[in-house]
């Protein structure tokens, strides 16, 4: 714990390479070749193509364009954001590597990096540096997640910037910001809010969420400080305006190129504002419309209660209790051991890793408590929470709930990380402590043993 972090991310940045080259190489000698392609994609035996693999062939398709007919044809094709990222790489490094996970790397692994550092920076404004430290490790070791990140999917990017823009809220609930501070804060965070809108704007109800809880328990602070906080008003002011600005005039993209509709919950255009009622109606419409989406998912063995269907707002009431266990603890222990899209391995880590959560879980909710009375937690609490529940009430299928639940799972993480530090801290003193006793006995056992031998040739 001690260690420089530049050593802890090193070693960090080591792991991922390894297992990036790992996977590379089972694909390319074609060990696994129902589970991994030539181009380390996980998922090839999959009924469909995975995400990743569409994913892969728009950067390759942005590649080849940008390559034999210049800017002009790259910037025609309508393509998901990240994959023009993936292929500036694969026209640049990918010409030697090929269009690969190898070629990707250096985005995959800066994201990797960059969320640990963001997973550190939040524990640590919200407890201390030792909480922020377990967290990043628990974060940066779990295995699907590591999986994932080795991949061509925008979900490490969009997890960066949800837990990028938490840290920046967070900021605003902790510190009197000054003018200029809070300026710079709210254009980070305006980056922020506009660069998630594009990767995944059908989430941009969280965001809606984790700003409008910011607004509150800013005001909150403000009133109890009985003084006008300048600074933090600038900086969710920009946030604010950002949100209202940026869904009807930029396109969201999917995997096909199509815009995501602005979410209903969204602020309507001001030139014609949409009654309540209507709002309501098309909140009730979207819902449906979208767990609909994820029944037709290709991986139907991975769905649950996909028989469920939403017609009124009560149906939306009613459910939410299951949708409650769904979105904390799909998938359950009945679906660990069954072989799944990828196999029975993938089911029995999601199986351990399920197990190991429900223990984060209880640690999270404990440091919850403890820590009730403090504003910028319950803004981590409530985002992670109402997500993880938006997420069970929407998304049917397991494999797809998995991935899109990493965000909140870590921020689960970090209140987690405030319960498991004092333990850890204790472990590593009893263990220093019993290494120094034995190593003083070791010393004392050799100073007798040395004092007897030279008795015994005095006389």
């Amino acid at each position: 714990m001690n260690s420089s972090p530049r050593g802890w991310l090193i070693l960090a940045a080591a792991i991922h390479i390894t297992l990036t080259l790992a996977i590379f190489l089972a694909g390319h000698f074609q060990l696994l070749p129902a589970l991994i392609d030539v181009y380390g994609t996980i998922g090839r035996g999959s009924a469909a193509p995975t995400d990743a693999t569409v994913y892969r062939n728009v950067a390759s398709d942005l590649a080849v364009a940008l390559q034999t007919n210049g800017l002009s044809s790259w910037l025609a094709i309508k393509a998901p954001l990240h994959c023009r990222f993936l292929s500036l790489l694969f026209a640049g490094i990918g010409r030697l590597l090929g269009h690969n996970i190898l070629a990707a790397e250096p985005l995959n692994l800066s994201y990797y990096l960059a969320i640990l550092v963001c997973v550190y920076l939040l524990g640590s404004q919200l407890f201390d540096a030792r909480a922020g430290f377990i967290a990043a490790i628990v974060t940066g070791v779990w295995p699907s997640f590591l999986l994932v990140s080795t991949q061509f999917l925008r979900d490490s990017l969009s997890v960066l910037c949800l837990l990028a823009l938490l840290l920046l809220l967070t900021m605003l609930l902790t510190r009197e910001l000054r003018p200029r501070t809070g300026l710079a804060i709210g254009l980070a965070g305006a980056a922020l809010l506009t660069l998630f809108w594009l990767l995944r704007g059908n989430l941009w109800n969280i965001v809606i969420l984790a700003v409008a809880i910011t607004i509150m328990l800013l005001a909150w602070r403000t009133i109890r400080a009985r003084r006008f906080l300048t600074g933090n008003a600038i900086a969710i002011a920009l946030v604010l305006l950002t949100m209202l600005i940026v869904p009807p005039r930029l396109e969201s993209t999917t995997l096909a190129g199509h815009r995501v509709p602005v979410t209903p919950l969204a602020i309507p255009s001001s030139t014609q504002p949409a009654p309540a009622e209507g709002v309501i109606t098309r909140t009730i419409k979207q819902i449906g419309e979208r767990r609909a989406g994820f029944s037709s998912y290709h991986a139907r063995e991975s769905d649950i209660d996909d028989a469920v269907r939403f017609t009124t707002f009560g149906d939306i009431v009613r459910f939410v209790p299951r949708a409650t266990v769904i979105g904390f603890g799909a998938p359950f222990p009945r679906m660990w051991f069954q072989r799944g899209t990828f196999g029975l391995g993938a089911r029995l880590l999601s199986g351990a890793e399920m197990i190991a959560m429900y223990f984060l879980y209880v640690a999270a909710f404990a440091c919850a408590w403890r820590n009730r009375r403090r504003l910028e937690l319950w803004l981590l609490f409530l985002v992670a929470t109402i997500g993880a529940i938006a997420l069970g009430l929407v998304v049917v299928n397991a494999g797809a709930l998995y991935r899109l639940r990493y965000g909140f799972w870590i921020m689960f993480i970090v209140m987690a990380g405030e319960t498991i530090a004092p333990l850890v801290h204790f472990t590593v003193s009893r263990t220093k402590a019993t290494k120094s006793r034995m190593s003083s006995s070791v010393v004392s056992k050799d100073v007798m043993n040395r004092h007897s031998y030279v008795s015994s040739s005095q006389t």
